[in-house]
């Protein structure tokens, strides 16, 4: 696996610097405390995936842009680099692995980047992969989620469905919502959001 190492903490305090927002003002909309955004800012501690996402919707940007550590680039899909097999192919042993804090959740990428208009990821979940957070991730778009191993909770509001290999979800990424492993065997499904939340 391709795996980038990088400062989620600096990019934090980049982007809420950039926007001149004090961080007791980020820390109180996004509901997590000042010690604990004084922390992940610091490299101190990490943050759960679903507080970073708490974050990166109060600094109005996605999940994937915190874990950026250069300029996006522009999808360029041109004459010029369809020989470029990289800007179109991820081959199985390339993708593009996203590891968070959380040690039981990776997300790994199967598009070249997350500069286009779709988002698709493998999620793996150990088992007991739990969490209190129900969040919106997007505004409007659709998510597709298809499990390939085990099996997950998804939680819409207070709704639960219990999907099983071979079970499939859409619903509006709007919608607070969370996705567990509430068994005691791993857990993976293909997840397909548009547009890009990540």
């Amino acid at each position: 696996m391709l795996e980038e190492e990088l400062d989620v903490g600096k990019k934090i305090k980049s982007l809420r610097t950039a926007k001149n927002m004090p961080a007791k003002q980020l820390a109180g909309e996004a509901g997590i405390s000042f010690g604990m955004l004084s922390q992940l800012e610091k490299g101190s501690t990490q943050g759960s995936v679903e507080t970073l996402r708490k974050i990166a919707k109060v600094l109005d940007v996605t999940l994937a842009h915190l874990f950026t550590n250069n300029k996006e680039e522009e999808l360029a899909i041109t004459s010029e680099n369809l020989e470029n097999e990289k800007s179109y192919v991820v081959r199985k042993n390339e993708r593009k692995k996203i590891s968070f804090p959380d040690p039981l959740y990776t997300c790994e990428l199967l598009v070249p980047d997350l500069q286009g208009e779709i988002e698709l990821l493998q999620v793996n979940m150990e088992p007991n992969r739990i969490t209190e957070d129900v969040i919106p991730h997007t505004k409007g778009g659709e998510e597709c989620d298809y499990v390939l191993e085990g099996e997950i909770v998804v939680t819409l509001r207070k709704k639960e469905f219990l999907l099983k290999k071979g079970d499939s979800i859409r619903f509006n990424p709007e919608i607070p919502h969370k996705i567990e492993n509430r068994s005691s065997f791993k857990a993976s499904y293909l997840s397909v959001i548009t547009p890009v939340s990540f």
